[in-house]
């Protein structure tokens, strides 16, 4: 692991290339693995929903589907906000200013919960949300009660984050990924007991799955922050420090994450639409989109994993200013998401099948899925990628260009494209992914321009 001890970096600076890139290499893994099964653990919290639920009723599928759906821009809009703390923390690791973590994990924890208590908020009005959106009254009224019971469990989601964020930052992410498994465990045993409801009166479907993922959020944040305000050498980081200040010292931590919560927040958004074109379908093409999505999302976190490990590459790189290092780690997280998609793409396309059995065996269902799940191999490369170049630019605090290249990838070219494909040219689900594919293709090919010309430039 990179230590920020001026000697150590003075080793660092006379590595030749190879030297470097074995050195980015072998801590990409190091550090990636365990926030892979970390992010990968929200949604396989989300797939052990679907998959239960699918098989109790596909009608509540499609109701979980489209609750979920409308929830998503909400979290992802605030884990964007408090993203800054993985960025910062890395910044000041990097540049040996140990003192500085703590308190921005102090000042993450009050940001992640005002989020999320705005968060439940706007869950309150799920019903009236997808009732604008054009969903049936029955859709949006099932539909409206899984916003309202998830959005319960936002606050504990995002304090979870936080204390993630900044164990990553000075590259300790085992810990989180160790109170995910947990989680993991724990979401499976509530759902089981919710869902089909042996021992209750009656089952409780769809509202069942969402109650234990409230209930698993809340045990995350409350388990990893007990982790961190413990750690043995928390007096070096500051960790229970007073904090000083004020709202003003929050200042850089929000300007990051408004760049960042606003990049992930309109992707979400255009997710989103393309979910609320699935229910203009129909709910087969509903719960067919649902499921294929929560796979490709899945797959997604291999990506996002190996993108967060990039960023405190990149940023402690770019904390001890050394310019070229930080571009050679960001190439290098490039390079392995292409052959971890590669894998999981033709693992997609040959076992599309199977894949889609796990989650249904509603014949109906699985003639729609059999198609979409084949077709996601195609999207799994420049999906992961241009969310890890997105994490590359972030990592040396480029954040608002990253946000002007995915907004316009995204609803210039993905929202439009999909819907043509899907209604204009008649191609129905598939065609809602064939908008993703070209919105991926759109964002990769920007962002990884703007990141060789920030290299090239030296600064």
């Amino acid at each position: 692991m990179d230590n920020p001890h001026p000697a150590h970096a003075t080793r660092i600076e006379s590595e030749g290339i190879s030297g470097r890139l074995r050195r980015h290499s072998t801590e990409l893994v190091r550090l990636a693995a365990p926030i892979v099964v970390s992010r990968s653990g929200f949604l396989l919290m989300v797939m052990a929903d679907t998959v239960m639920t699918g098989r109790f009723d596909a009608a509540e599928l499609a109701y979980l589907a489209i609750g979920l759906g409308l929830i998503m821009p909400m979290l992802v809009t605030s884990l964007g906000l408090i993203m800054g703390t993985l960025v910062l923390t890395a910044n000041s690791f990097g540049a040996g200013r140990l003192k500085g973590c703590g308190p921005v994990w102090r000042r993450s924890l009050n940001y992640a919960f005002v989020l999320g208590v705005v968060c439940i908020g706007i869950g309150y009005f799920g019903y009236e949300v997808l009732l604008l959106t054009g969903q049936t009254r029955d859709v949006a009224m099932h539909g409206g009660e899984i916003m309202w019971i998830v959005s319960l469990g936002l606050p504990g989601h995002l304090l979870f984050l936080s204390s993630a964020f900044f164990l990553e930052g000075i590259g300790r992410p085992s810990h989180g990924m160790v109170i995910m498994i947990l989680a993991n465990v724990l979401n499976v045993v509530l759902n089981w007991l919710l869902i089909d409801g042996p021992w209750l009166s009656e089952p409780m479907g769809a509202a069942g799955a969402a109650w234990a993922t409230t209930a698993t959020r809340w045990f995350m944040a409350i388990g990893l922050a007990l982790v961190v305000w413990n750690l043995r050498d928390r007096d070096a980081f500051a960790i229970r420090a007073p904090l000083d200040g004020g709202f003003r010292s929050w200042r850089e931590l929000r300007r990051i994450g408004y760049a960042i919560g606003l990049s992930v927040g309109v992707e979400s958004v255009a997710f989103a639409v393309l979910n609320a074109y699935a229910g203009w379908l129909g709910k087969i093409p509903l719960a067919a989109y649902g499921l294929t999505l929560n796979l490709m999302a899945l797959v997604f976190m291999l990506a996002l994993g190996i993108g967060s490990a990039t960023a405190v590459r990149v940023g402690i790189a770019f904390g001890r200013k050394d310019i070229p290092d930080a571009a050679l780690a960001g190439w290098t997280g490039l390079g392995a998401n292409v052959l971890v998609m590669c894998v999981a793409g033709v693992v997609a396309h040959v076992f599309n099948m199977p894949l889609a059995q796990i989650y249904t065996d509603d014949p109906a269902l699985l003639a729609e899925a059999f198609v979409t799940v084949a077709f996601i191999a195609w999207v799994f490369i420049p999906d992961g990628g241009q969310a890890v170049m997105a994490n590359a630019l972030r990592g040396r605090r480029d954040v608002w260009m990253p946000t002007i290249i995915q907004t316009t990838s995204f609803f210039g070219v993905m929202v439009p494209f999909g819907y043509t494909s899907a209604f204009v040219w008649g191609n129905g689900t598939v065609g809602l992914f064939h908008g993703i594919l070209a919105g991926c293709i759109v964002s990769l090919v920007a962002l990884s321009f703007r990141f060789h010309l920030l290299a090239r430039r030296g600064g």
